[in-house]
């Protein structure tokens, strides 16, 4: 009986040492497919009137691939923090205005605009936007959620229940 219980404390305790790491991928993954399902569990993404006019049917948060790689976690103690390091994750993930200084360069063609980088326009005459407001949607990837609680409390009641078998 004793040799039982002890064993159940070391099963416990194992458990709980591996949890912070078990929850950081299931976090991590649900966060992943958010790109994927192009909501926040189940809260529809918005496409801004850019994307509308630019990318039709192409994925929202996607053009490159580069934000959905960049979201990564960190483990400090039993917290867990996920972080980006792209200047522009934050505006996607909460909303926001970026005031544009403008001077960006451009030309019509066949009625749509053509952005130029200002490398590629650098002494050449484009005419240049004025400075302005740009409203982008929140498009949240990551964040609380009370449907990832469920995951997580779901998560942690099967690991410690795969314990005591």
């Amino acid at each position: 009986m004793k040799n039982e219980f002890t064993q159940h404390l070391k099963q416990l305790e194992t458990l709980f040492q591996n949890l912070p790491q078990d929850i950081a991928v299931l976090t991590a993954d649900e966060f992943d497919r958010n790109f994927e399902r192009e909501s926040f569990f189940g809260a529809a993404w918005n496409p801004s009137e850019y994307v509308k006019r630019t990318r039709s049917g192409g994925k929202l948060l996607a053009k490159t691939g580069a934000l959905r790689r960049s979201v990564k976690y960190k483990i400090i103690g039993t917290r867990i923090e996920f972080s980006s390091r792209l200047p522009y994750a934050q505006i996607h993930n909460q909303g926001g205005v970026i005031n544009h200084p403008g001077g960006t360069a451009y030309f019509k063609k066949k009625g749509e605009t053509i952005w130029i980088s200002n490398r590629k326009a650098a002494g050449k005459k484009y005419p240049r936007t004025k400075a302005h407001k740009i409203n982008i949607p929140q498009r949240q990837f990551v964040g609380a959620h009370p449907k990832l609680d469920k995951m997580i409390e779901k998560e942690i009641e099967g690991l410690i229940s795969d314990a005591f078998k």
